[in-house]
């Protein structure tokens, strides 16, 4: 029997012949070079976070000019979307991602559009997306009959109290 050498997807590449010393080592090195990607690019990073006033979006976007990026905020979605050019120079290794790219994320509030705010700063987006009054916690108090009051108090989650 001859042994045979196999890449990572199981097939046979030659047969581990004395005299084929270099055909395994070939193999390899186009098999990466000629294989699909393991696994496909998912996008600039990002971070999504709430607090009592605002939601709060970061995406990192290294080389990316603020000429080039499009945000809006489209019925309960904030959409980011831009473009990173590939420079003039042709690199022999260049493992860089280039081209357009979209980013949509579900918002869980309502917001208050007229005070969006965005920045990008050293190669990161931060969006900050005020939540409107009907967004934020309010307090319905109770009369001694078991009636509600009309009137509402403004609540803060964090406080033990209750009332601000």
């Amino acid at each position: 029997m001859i042994p045979a050498v196999r890449n990572s997807n199981g097939r046979h590449l030659v047969a581990a012949l004395p005299g084929h010393r270099l055909s395994p080592v070939f193999d390899r090195l186009f098999e990466d070079f000629l294989a699909p990607a393991s696994q496909p690019w998912a996008g600039f990073p990002s971070s999504l976070w709430e607090d009592e006033g605002a939601i709060h979006f970061e995406m990192d976007l290294p080389g990316i000019h603020e000429a080039d990026l499009e945000i809006t905020v489209y019925e309960d979605h904030l959409v980011v979307k831009g473009e990173r050019k590939a420079p003039a120079e042709r690199y022999q290794n260049d493992q860089r991602v280039y081209g357009q790219f979209e980013q949509r994320v579900k918002l869980i509030a309502a917001l208050d559009l007229a005070q969006i705010e965005a920045s990008l700063h050293q190669g990161v987006l931060h969006v900050k997306l005020p939540k409107s009054q009907a967004a934020k916690p309010f307090r319905v108090t109770l009369q001694s009959t078991g009636k509600c009051q009309s009137q509402m108090e403004r609540v803060n989650p964090d406080s033990t109290s209750g009332n601000q």
